[in-house]
C-alpha cells in the first residue's frame, strides 16, 4: 500500500478522521517559527536556509504579499523618523532597538475623527499574480501548504491604536464598526485569493488575550469581532469548500474558545502553555477542533534541557492518545536565547513519534 503523504495525513486530521501520525511544524502557522537572529543561528549550524526541509516537518508555507494601496503612507502621520517603514495598511514601524525585538508602531488611523476618515483610508493591494512554482512543487511532493490570510481584531487595533480602538468600541461604536468593516473586507479578499491558489490551510492571526485574561471583554468580542469572522469564513466556505482554517490567538482566551469552535475554525494555536491547560481543553473540545500541542517558546524551549523538551513532546502526545488529534508546534517564534540543541531535540522527538505511529498504525 502506498505510504500516506503529509498532505493526506493532515487532511485526515482536519476532516475528523484519525491521522496516521501527529503532524509537527516549527513554524507558527504560515509565519516563520525562527526569529531573524535564530534564523542566522540555523544557517550557521546547517549551512541551509530552509528549516522545514532540514528538519523534515509536515508543513510548508506560501503566502500572498500585499502592499500599501495609496500613494504616500507617510502622509497619514505626524512627522516620523526618517528610517520609519510602513506596512500594507500604512502603519508606521520604527525599531530603534535590538534586532528581533518588538518595534514601535504608529497607527495609520490614529488621527481619524469620523467614519468618513476611516472609509477614506486605502485598503491594501494584493499581489494576485505570484510565482506559485514552490506551492505546486510542495503539493506534488505531498506536503500541505499553510498561507497567511489576515486578521480582524488585531488589524483593527493596529490601524487605530489599541487604547483608542478599545475606547471606540464603547464610546464611538460607529467608528469601530467602520474600522472592522474595512479590515474584514481585506481579510475576506486575501483569504479568498489564497484559497483559490490552492493553499490548503488559511492562517489567521488575532491575539485576543493577555496571560492574565482577555484584552477585550468577551461580550464586546462577540458583538463586534465574532460576526466579522463568521462573514469571512462563510464566504470562503461557499466559494472554496476544501479550504481549512487556522487561528493563532495568544493569551488566556478561555471564554471565547467555545465561540471559536462554533465559528468552524479547524486548528487553534497556541493554547498558550503559560496560561491555558491543553489537557483540559483537549478533553472538552478535542473532538470538535484540532488544538495545537504547543511547547512554550517563553519557558521550556529557551530554558529547559533537551531531555525536558523530549519529555514535554511525549507528554502532549500522550494526552491526545491514539486519536492523535493535534499538531506539535512551538507556542510562538523561537528567540535567539533558545539553545540550538533544544530545537534539535524537539524536531527529533517529533520525528520519533511519527516513526512510532507509522510502525504501529
Amino acid at each position: 500500500m502506498p505510504r500516506v503523504t503529509p498532505r493526506e495525513n493532515l487532511n485526515n486530521l482536519l476532516t475528523g478522521g484519525v491521522p496516521e501520525w501527529i503532524p509537527f511544524s516549527l513554524d507558527i502557522g504560515s509565519q516563520p517559527g525562527f526569529s531573524s537572529p535564530f534564523a542566522r543561528i540555523f544557517h550557521l549550524q546547517t549551512g541551509g536556509y530552509e528549516p522545514a526541509e532540514h528538519f523534515d516537518t509536515d508543513v510548508r508555507c506560501f503566502s500572498l504579499t500585499c502592499e500599501f494601496g495609496g500613494d504616500i503612507p507617510r502622509a497619514l502621520h505626524a512627522p516620523l523618523p526618517a528610517d520609519a517603514t510602513f506596512d500594507e495598511w500604512g502603519n508606521a514601524h520604527w525599531a530603534g532597538g535590538e534586532e528581533g525585538t518588538t518595534d514601535r508602531m504608529v497607527p495609520a488611523a490614529g488621527r481619524a475623527k469620523t467614519v468618513a476618515d476611516i472609509e477614506r483610508l486605502p485598503s491594501p493591494l494584493i499581489n494576485r499574480r505570484p510565482d506559485t512554482s514552490r506551492l505546486k512543487a510542495w503539493h506534488e511532493a505531498g506536503y500541505p501548504v499553510f498561507g497567511y490570510a489576515g486578521s480582524i481584531y488585531e488589524w483593527s487595533w493596529w490601524l487605530r491604536g489599541m487604547e483608542q480602538f478599545l475606547m471606540d468600541l464603547v464610546s464611538e461604536p460607529a467608528v469601530a464598526e467602520a474600522i472592522i468593516t474595512k479590515v474584514t473586507g481585506h481579510t475576506m479578499r486575501l483569504a479568498l485569493a489564497s484559497a483559490r491558489l490552492g493553499i490548503d490551510v488559511l492562517c489567521f492571526y488575532d491575539d485576543a488575550g493577555m496571560q492574565t485574561g482577555m484584552q477585550i471583554s468577551p461580550e464586546l468580542w462577540r458583538r463586534f469581532i465574532k460576526p466579522a469572522w463568521r462573514r469571512v469564513l462563510d464566504a470562503v466556505r461557499v466559494q472554496t469548500p476544501a479550504a481549512r482554517f487556522f487561528l493563532h490567538s495568544c493569551g488566556r482566551i478561555d471564554p471565547i474558545v467555545p465561540d471559536i469552535v462554533e465559528l468552524g475554525f479547524h486548528i487553534l494555536h497556541p493554547l498558550q502553555p503559560e496560561c491555558m491547560d491543553f489537557e483540559r481543553f483537549h478533553r472538552e473540545f478535542g473532538d470538535k477542533i484540532v488544538l495545537a500541542a504547543s511547547l512554550s517558546s517563553q519557558k521550556i524551549l529557551p530554558f529547559g534541557t533537551p531531555d525536558d523538551i523530549r519529555r514535554e513532546a511525549r507528554r502532549l502526545a500522550g494526552i491526545v492518545g491514539s486519536k492523535k488529534r493535534t499538531i506539535l508546534m512551538p507556542s510562538n517564534v523561537i528567540q535567539p536565547e533558545t539553545p540550538w540543541e533544544n530545537v534539535v531535540a524537539f524536531a527529533e522527538e517529533a520525528r520519533a513519534l511519527r516513526t512510532k505511529d507509522r510502525s504501529n498504525p
